[in-house]
């Protein structure tokens, strides 16, 4: 019987190549009724001083990898789906060269037999990719659909529609622009461009343990999204398989949590939880938790491992800082426990130590602190009432001010435009009663009121009695539109060393910075505010984190052409020579300097150190002990450097291109 093989982007002529076992009277079809799903449920047991989840009582064992061997529709590629260390792994199989991951249209791609085994092992999860823009376009995935297109453009910088997607992703520029959102796409086409070429929609732990042994023997780059919120497009891969992990959303209160470490209020979250799911079930049990800025990112997975900077840092330092425990799947495919007293070395790189590279997240327990106050206040200065130069006035009193209000564990979220203004959109004082906030504040208000400034927006401060509350009228009401393409974010960590023995030069380059045109958004954050008593910070997370008080985000200009590979190659040298590199300069990172790994440029210099400091080298040695063979592999993630995305001409780094040995 002739062989029919599943290809997306080559000849089909590329499948007589093949080097598996031969095909030998394969059944013409495999009906679903022959294959039962992998996953098998196993003794609710306690992990961590938790109760596994659902989705953790679901895993792939043993004795199911042996049915799978025994099974007469299965036994001739059960190679794929066993672990690492099983008797089977390498029986009958060939790997691809190593060089490179293996892509659609190789030779040793797994043929359509092998994929509908998979998929029915998996529950029929298994999701082809169809690009989010493809009804705007006739192509491969059928003919334009006028309706349905317009309505994704009008959802297309909707985080919650670009979540719910299997493989949608925030920053487009990534994924290699190959079928853009757009209503009129005359002489455009859409193809799979960086998407990866299937997603698994996951519901269980056995799910991600069948797709990492699947990867790790057929050589495929595997990737993990849960939203899709990336700066970088860690969750993009051409010719990848992708874990889907948005739909486990399990979070559970544990009031009275004893677990390794830590005893206490509790919460245990799955790998698909949302920061503002996490921060609506801690305000439901009233306690207060430790999560991002933006509703929409992912908590457990990139998150936390990239550190975790959020609103409470001034007095409860790095969201990382607070985990307890993890659940996660590693390379060989074994669900594990990790915690300060199982597997160690890796509970310290996951609490950042960056995503995508250790192993696949399933959740996480972290610590929960209790209900408080918070004070949120806005205000604007410009030229609007004043002159350039009582409006200067104002912003060096602003900054001179700057280390009493992190001191005080006041965080903001403040905009400086080149127009010139100072918006400072969402103040937020937690721990804070509106007497102790005026008080902090009341010198930089005087000084405006003595010398005739005036704010074109007035101050106004509001009290609150929970981080819920105050959350929910700053970020939480903040629609945050993503799904964008006209520029390429960056930012720096800045020391506190920069306002004390630098504070001349330094507020000479924020001055100097916005007079030439350029903006960031800024935050006062300073997690090493936070005692050790209350932060593990035995982990991790950049060094510099432990000396920021001043963290700023900024971007290529936003005004510019991006649309090119030409146009971004010039966006980003800007930004890299321009933008960025006066800031490297006055924050090495010999002097606390660097930059977070979450919110970076994909094209950062140097980013070992930029995004690690100094634990690189550990970090390093803990990714070979865990995957020493690149499983795992994400951008400017722990050993990237040992492979490179074969992406063309771009003008910056994408997602697009086969993935490759250096």
């Amino acid at each position: 019987m002739a062989v029919t093989c599943f290809f997306s982007r080559a000849a089909i002529s590329a499948c007589l190549l093949l080097a598996l076992p031969v095909i030998h009277a394969q059944s013409s079809t495999i009906a679903s009724t022959d294959i039962e799903p992998a996953a098998t449920a196993v003794a609710e047991t306690e992990a961590a001083g938790a109760p596994l989840q659902t989705a953790e009582i679901q895993q792939l064992t043993d004795g199911v990898v042996d049915r799978i061997r025994s099974d007469e529709s299965t036994a001739e590629y059960a190679q794929y789906f066993a672990f690492e260390d099983s008797p089977i792994s390498t029986q009958g199989r060939r790997r691809a060269s190593p060089s490179c991951k293996t892509f659609p249209g190789d030779s040793n791609w797994p043929i359509d037999i092998v994929w509908d085994i998979f998929d029915l092992l998996l529950g029929k999860a298994l999701i082809p990719t169809k690009p989010v823009g493809a009804p705007c376009y006739d192509s491969q995935w059928g003919k334009k659909n006028a309706t349905k297109c317009a309505s994704i453009v009008n959802n297309s910088t909707n985080a919650n529609f670009l979540s719910d997607d299997p493989t949608a992703n925030y920053w487009p520029i990534f994924e290699g622009r190959t079928c853009t959102v757009k209503n009129d796409t005359t002489g455009s086409q859409c193809n799979i461009g960086g998407y990866p070429e299937y997603a698994i929609k996951v519901t269980n732990v056995a799910q991600i343990q069948l797709a990492i042994n699947f990867a790790r023997t057929a050589n495929l780059r595997l990737v993990i999204k849960n939203t899709g919120h990336c700066y970088l497009g860690k969750s993009l891969g051409a010719g990848a398989l992708s874990l889907w992990t948005h739909n486990l959303k399990e979070i559970d209160f544990l009031p009275n949590y004893k677990g390794p470490g830590y005893s206490g209020p509790a919460l245990k979250l799955a790998a698909g939880v949302s920061v503002r799911d996490v921060y609506e079930a801690a305000d439901k049990n009233n306690v207060t938790v430790l999560g991002a800025v933006s509703w929409s990112v992912g908590y457990a997975g990139g998150m936390i491992t990239g550190g975790g900077q959020n609103p409470l840092a001034g007095i409860y330092g790095m969201a990382a800082d607070h985990v307890v425990a993890f659940q996660i799947v590693t390379a060989d495919g074994r669900l594990r426990t990790v915690s300060e007293s199982e597997n160690a070395d890796l509970f310290w790189a996951l609490r950042g130590g960056g995503g995508g590279t250790f192993g696949v997240i399933v959740s996480v327990i972290i610590r929960a602190h209790p209900k408080m106050n918070v004070v949120t206040a806005k205000w604007t200065l410009d030229t609007s009432n004043n002159n350039v130069d009582q409006y200067w006035l104002g912003v060096r009193k602003f900054y001179d001010e700057f280390l009493n209000w992190t001191d005080a564990g006041l965080y903001s979220f403040y905009i400086m435009w080149p127009t010139p203004q100072l918006n400072m959109a969402y103040m937020f004082a937690p721990n804070h009663t509106l007497e102790s906030y005026t008080k902090v504040v009341k010198p930089f208000f005087d000084y405006l009121e003595a010398n005739n400034i005036s704010l074109s927006a007035p101050h106004v401060a509001t009290p609150h009695t929970s981080f819920y509350s105050a959350y929910q009228a700053t970020w939480g009401a903040n629609n945050f539109p993503v799904g964008v393409d006209t520029s390429l974010p960056a930012n720096r960590l800045v020391p506190r060393r920069n306002f004390v023995e630098k504070y001349e030069e330094t507020y000479a380059l924020i001055k100097s910075h916005v007079s030439s045109g350029k903006h960031f958004l800024g935050y006062h954050n300073a997690p090493s505010n936070a005692p050790k008593t209350i932060a593990n910070q035995d982990n991790a997370v950049h060094p510099a984190w432990r000396e920021t008080v001043f963290f700023l985000v900024t971007s290529s200009n936003r005004t510019a052409d991006h649309s090119t590979p030409t146009a971004l190659a010039a966006r980003n040298k800007q930004l890299q020579e321009e933008i960025l590199q006066p800031w490297r300069d006055i924050t090495p990172v010999s002097e606390g300097g660097g930059a977070y790994l979450n919110e970076a440029s994909v094209g950062e210099l140097d980013w070992q150190e930029s995004f690690y400091g100094g634990y690189y080298p550990k970090l390093s040695e803990i990714k070979s002990k865990w995957d020493p063979n690149d499983v795992f592999y994400a951008v400017t993630a722990v050993g990237s450097e040992r492979w490179e995305v074969q992406d063309g001409e771009q003008g910056v780094q994408t997602q697009n291109g086969k993935l490759c040995r250096v």
